[in-house]
């Protein structure tokens, strides 16, 4: 199988300088074709993935808005901008996180010059890509018929926040696998905690208003930090008593170095 990889790319065999780089690069482009190919062939998974978090977006926003009219948004003036920026970031890094089907697969889907950690990179990138085009569309659609704060004023610490998550996804994606490795059911459970965390992220509120003992609870959800950071690029006056960027970088760093250390012995367990 590897010889048929080869064969399409010829210049794999290259040598020099360069040979490494461009053979990594055309062994991901392959990569990124596949994966693209096996999304053609099931839309519905990709595209639920995507409107999930809108659907919830517009539950919550008639919920707020029809069945409880005397509350308003916890800041600015759109709670739906509110709630879209928190569960935009949360379910970012859900999506992140899906690391056990086929973003990792099997041994014998892949050819020889593959690698796994290959997967989990296609897979961030075009999750990433899924993501930037429904802030581009979700976002631009809120700017056109409800608040023109939709746009960001700072860009900065948006990036910084997706950069965050993405760390923090791949880090718990790869526990996930390797959990799944030792006891199957633990990917439904892991989904099921994901989503838990809705409530425990800051998405609906305000942690910096709640009382001290669950603030402080919560202060130790990465997430949390995360989420508010994403809403200090659309909210001039955010505050910040619970954001700590110190600690975010933390859980980040430690993320990526598990989830490389778990990728590497999960090469053991492969099928």
């Amino acid at each position: 199988m590897s010889g048929g990889l080869l064969q399409r790319w010829p210049s794999l065999r290259d040598t020099g300088f360069l040979a490494r780089p461009r053979r990594y690069g055309q062994i991901m482009f392959a990569l990124l074709q596949r994966e693209q190919e096996r999304r053609r062939a099931s839309p519905l998974e990709s595209i639920a993935d995507v409107l999930e978090p809108l659907a919830l977006v517009c539950v919550m926003a008639f919920m707020w808005s029809y069945l409880n009219k005397r509350t308003t948004s916890p800041l600015g003036d759109s709670s739906v901008l509110f709630i879209a920026t928190g569960f935009y970031a949360k379910f970012y890094w859900i999506s992140l996180a899906k690391l056990t089907k086929a973003t990792i697969g099997t041994s014998k889907r892949r050819f020889p010059v593959e690698r796994r950690f290959d997967y989990v990179l296609i897979h961030l990138l075009l999750t990433t890509g899924d993501y930037l085009v429904l802030a581009l569309v979700g976002f631009g659609f809120l700017y056109w018929f409800y608040t023109p704060t939709a746009i960001p004023f700072n860009y900065v610490p948006i990036v910084e926040s997706m950069l965050a998550i993405v760390a923090l996804g791949f880090g718990w994606g790869m526990i996930t696998v390797v959990m799944t490795k030792f006891f199957w059911p633990w990917s439904y459970f892991a989904g099921l905690f994901n989503r838990a965390l809705i409530f425990f992220s800051g998405i609906f509120f305000m942690v910096e208003f709640l009382p001290p003992g669950p603030r402080e609870v919560m202060s130790y959800n990465p997430m949390t930090h995360a989420i508010a950071l994403f809403r200090t690029g659309f909210y001039t006056n955010y505050p910040t008593g619970v954001l700590d960027s110190t600690y975010l970088a933390y859980c980040a760093i430690v993320s990526v170095f598990i989830g490389i250390v778990l990728e590497r012995i999960t090469v053991r367990f492969e099928d």
